[in-house]
């Protein structure tokens, strides 16, 4: 069950009203599945996250690179995607930095459109079946609406079909 929430605007004890209840919005469902080739992962010295972003950002405009989708972050890590000129552009832009690198190879992103990507044991459930067909994803990200999987560029392909059994038929 999600509880949606609106500010009253009324200074008293009570701030918050529910204004409307939507049941089944936890519940797992899997509308669509979906994937990207191609995603670069790079390391980045930095002392956090903001500092991490802050000299990202500062390579992409010295190098004249448009922004890229930004799939994950970390303190020291960046996992983006692009069509493959700018990632191949990107890359070679890294080759001059030494703040900025290439992490590992690349790998393939596998998302799953879902209701209660957090809230549920979807993403359990996604990682048994992509183990039964053998593919052990390296990272998953999680939101409310998506589970996002990292897997082996080789294994893309195998990863979006397996994953299409959670696919609910409406």
């Amino acid at each position: 069950m999600c509880l949606w929430f609106s500010s009253s605007g009324v200074a008293s004890n009570n701030s918050t009203q529910v204004m409307k209840e939507i049941a089944g919005m936890e519940n797992g469902k899997v509308p669509a599945v979906n994937s990207m080739a191609r995603i670069e992962h790079v390391e980045i010295d930095s002392r956090d996250p903001n500092h991490g972003f802050e000299k990202f950002a500062q390579h992409l405009t010295q190098n004249s690179l448009p922004w890229l989708q930004l799939l994950a972050a970390g303190k020291t890590s960046m996992t983006v995607a692009c069509d493959s000129e700018w990632l191949d552009a990107l890359l070679r832009t890294l080759e001059r930095s030494k703040d900025l690198r290439k992490q590992r190879e690349a790998s393939s992103s596998v998302s799953l459109t879902c209701f209660g990507g957090v809230s549920s044991e979807l993403s359990f459930r996604a990682l048994q079946v992509l183990e039964h067909h053998g593919i052990v994803p390296d990272k998953y990200v999680l939101s409310p609406h998506s589970v996002s999987l990292f897997v082996p560029a080789a294994s893309r392909e195998a990863a979006v079909k397996a994953l299409h059994s959670l696919v609910q038929q409406t």
